[in-house]
This record gives C-alpha cells, structure tokens and sequence, in this order.
C-alpha cells in the first residue's frame, strides 16, 4: 500500500453524494466547524443561563460554544480507558450533557441516557471525531442521541465544514434557519490542496519531509501551536459553511475512506505495539471509522517510527485552563497518529 497516497490523498468519490442522504432521517444544518454546530445544539437545548456537563478530557477550544450559547461549563470525569465515570449520580445537574466518540470509537451511552432520565437533560452525541463511524448496532455515531454534532474537516479535505444533527422530530422542527454557503478564502486551505498531489507522490520520507517544510513556512515547525486563551472564549471565523458543503460531495468515498483509515489503524497499531507504545483502544471494533490512532508513550521516540511512513503525530488534547493544572496523568500523555493532513 503507498501509504503517502493513502494518507495525504484519499481516493475520490466515483459517484458523488450528500451527507443529507447518508445520515437521513436526521435533519443537518451545517456550520463552519463543530465548535458553531455545537453552540446552535446548545441553544436548542435551552442551556443559556444554566450548566452544560462536559467530560474532563477535551479541547479547551470546546468552552467558546459553551461561552457563545450564554452556559455555563461543568465536568465529568474521564477513566483512563476513555469512558465516562459510570456513576451518574454523583454528577452535577445541567441542562445537557456532552457524550465523546473519542477518535471515532462509540461511546457508551447508557451513563448519559440515565443522566437524562434523572435530571431532565438533553444529551448530545459528540462525533467530531466519527465521521462514518458506527455503534455494534449499525447506527451512525451522531445520530444516537437527541442532538449529535460532526466536524467534517476533520476527516475529509474541505475548507471547513460542521454540522448539528436533529435526530429527534420536536428538536428538528425548532432548528433556526439554515446558514448561506461561502466560498473559502483560506490559503491553508489552497495551500493544502495543491500539496496534497506532489506529496503523494513524493513516497512516505518525501511526503513527511515535505509537509515538515510547509509547516516550517507557517512558523510551526514542530505540528503544534500553544493554545490561545481566548479560544475558550471566541468562536471561529467565518460562521457559514463552505460552500463544497452545499453540492454532492466526491473529496472522498464513505466504504472506501472506511477502509483507508481502518488499515492505517492496523499499521498504527503494529509499529506503536512493536516500540512498546500503548494504544488507547486496545481492538478497531467493526463498524468503527478511526479518525487518528491514538497511543500513550514517548513522543520524542514515537515521532520518527511514524514519520518513516509519512505519518504525523501530535499530541492531544490542549485542556482548558481550569483543569490543566490538575489533570490525572492519563489526560496528559495521550498523541495521536493523523490520518487526515
């Protein structure tokens, strides 16, 4: 497998489709990014002036749709295993609570459900991570709760691009308006698409080496750029979404970008386990779209055995200032493999 294509140029769409369809019967109103989809679930939850319950493991970029919905931010804590502390009672009470699908991978949502019941809740599904992703059951993360939330550039080569899914009907009928489509202006976006073609091209040591030098262009040589504070207060701009969103998608097909991502977990997991690194899902269950291979080890070792097949490995996530001080050892030392550049 030429793995530099595989990641850096995933196979286009043979015959182009619509999120709308694939995730139908829910109702979709897309947004820039995830962070915009999740404030406009925020609202329709009724959560302004009241508390929003979010797990102790996740971006601080998330609290500016918290900030921009008027709510305030609680937590819940986060097992080692990446699954929510079971014991729901002992959660504070809030108007909804945030399910995580971490890095595609179906979160249990039974502690949420009965949270719900409990304290009259509305629980949204976090699929940032789980474009195409999908529970034992079959059904597309996002969809199993009454709100679900995606962040489509994270898993397919757009300018931007979230999106609120409505799954259920009350909560559809009262969705505001959708947003008119943009045409993108970014340069990083242009600039990654015309490199995407020579990099694949270029073998596994030259797409590495070359996306390590369009970095260094940016200021940022290493991949990761300190986290600004006001992101827990801001939201991205623009608010429209792009406007690839509003036609049939060909960047990428759904069976076949399955299939891509799920070998490069494979692989992933073959190098991490061989240098004693330890992932954080020990199996790929079926059905699960892994949006990066997530692993808990040395970054300095584990940088070089990635990059040899073209591969780039971040840390994960920055937390938000309240709980970086004192977060458990387990929320610090977790990296992730990308599969998407």
């Amino acid at each position: 497998m030429d793995l530099a294509a595989t990641v850096y140029r995933p196979p286009r769409a043979k015959t182009p489709w619509r999120l709308e369809e694939l995730f139908s019967p829910s109702v979709i109103r897309f947004h820039a990014c995830g962070r915009r989809a999740l404030a406009d679930a925020l609202r329709l939850a009724g959560a302004a002036g009241q508390r929003v319950l979010l797990p102790s493991f996740i971006c601080r970029d998330l609290l500016a749709a918290v900030a921009a919905a008027g709510a305030e931010p609680a937590f819940y804590e986060v097992r080692p295993d990446l699954s929510a502390d079971e014991d729901q009672t002992l959660w504070p009470e809030a108007r909804a609570v945030l399910a995580v699908d971490y890095f595609g991978f179906a979160s249990n949502l039974s502690p949420f459900q009965a949270y719900a019941r409990r304290c009259g809740a509305v629980v949204i599904e976090d699929a940032a991570h789980a474009l195409f992703s999908r529970d034992a059951g079959g059904r597309l993360l996002g969809t199993r709760a009454p709100l679900g939330i995606l962040s489509l550039r994270k898993s397919l080569p757009l300018p931007n691009g979230g999106a609120l899914l409505a799954n259920d009907p009350a909560l559809a009928a009262r969705l505001p308006p959708p947003l008119p489509y943009a045409p993108s202006k970014g340069r990083r976006f242009v600039l990654k698409a015309a490199a995407r073609p020579l990099l694949a091209l270029a073998g596994a040591a030259g797409a590495h080496a070359g996306l390590s030098a369009l970095r260094a262009l940016r200021g940022d040589s290493s991949g990761y750029v300190a986290p600004d504070p006001a992101s827990e207060r801001v939201l991205p701009e623009p608010a429209e979404p792009c406007v690839q969103l509003k036609r049939p998608l060909a960047c990428a097909d759904p069976a076949i970008e399955a299939s891509r991502r799920r070998a490069l977990w494979a692989l992933c997991d073959k190098i991490a386990r061989r240098a004693g690194l330890a992932p954080v899902f020990a199996e790929l269950p079926q059905g699960t779209v892994p949006y990066a291979y997530a692993f808990r080890g040395s970054l300095d070792s584990a940088r070089p055995l990635f990059a040899a097949e073209g591969l780039t490995v971040l840390p994960w996530p920055d937390l938000p200032a309240a709980l970086a001080s004192s977060a458990p050892e387990h929320h610090r030392n977790v990296a992730l493999v990308h599969f998407l550049w």
